[in-house]
């Protein structure tokens, strides 16, 4: 884990995602474009799990990025 958390450029991604993720729902929402199926709390809430979900298999995926796996 704490490999995981020395991926700054995972983390920033990861709390871009989570910024942008509700301030396109509620642009979508202002602009009449949603369905309108979460609440404002949801939307954050689902953003930043969101974010979090993203930072993690980013940061877990990219560590094997380099490593050969095909067949011998």
């Amino acid at each position: 884990m704490k490999k995981l958390l020395k991926d700054r450029q995972r983390i920033r991604l990861g709390v871009f995602v989570a910024v942008a993720f509700p301030l396109i729902y509620f642009g979508m929402n202002f602009l009449g474009w949603s369905n309108g199926m979460f609440s404002w709390w949801e939307t954050l809430l689902f953003g930043l799990g969101q974010g979090a979900f993203f930072w993690f298999f980013m940061s877990s995926f990219c560590r094997f990025r380099d490593e050969d796996v095909t067949p011998k």
